[in-house]
């Protein structure tokens, strides 16, 4: 079993990944046949989804994180121009470290007014 400071570590790793745009280290993360929900958009394209999202904003940090065992729970403060908002995900890892699940809940009255083109079908 990894210990609190390992599964930080990958959490750590997976944040810098996608709030830098670096897609090809989310797919090193990522275990294989890995669970992805969304309330953006249930049946897309993840990644391309979530990197449309980091560089369509001006900030984000992490405002919280939380490690139970293999799971980790992140809240992000994110911002377009002046308006803030928040993002809330959910990682399990797999004794291995690698990612298992990811589970997204995104403020998608903040995306509808800030982010109107994530919600458009691509």
């Amino acid at each position: 079993m990894m210990d609190a400071t390992a599964v930080e570590d990958v959490a750590a790793r997976w944040v810098a990944a996608w709030t830098t745009g670096r897609t090809s280290a989310l797919f090193t993360l990522l275990a294989a046949g890995a669970r992805v929900e969304s309330n953006l958009d249930p049946d897309g394209d993840f990644i391309e989804k979530l990197t449309g999202y980091a560089a369509a904003l001006t900030s984000v940090s992490v405002f919280s994180r939380t490690v139970i065992d293999l799971r980790v729970a992140l809240v992000y403060d994110c911002a377009v121009g002046t308006e803030q908002f928040r993002l809330a995900e959910f990682l399990v890892l797999t004794p291995t470290g690698l990612i298992a699940e990811v589970r997204r809940v995104y403020d998608l009255y903040a995306i509808e007014r800030l982010m109107p083109d994530l919600l458009l079908e691509t």
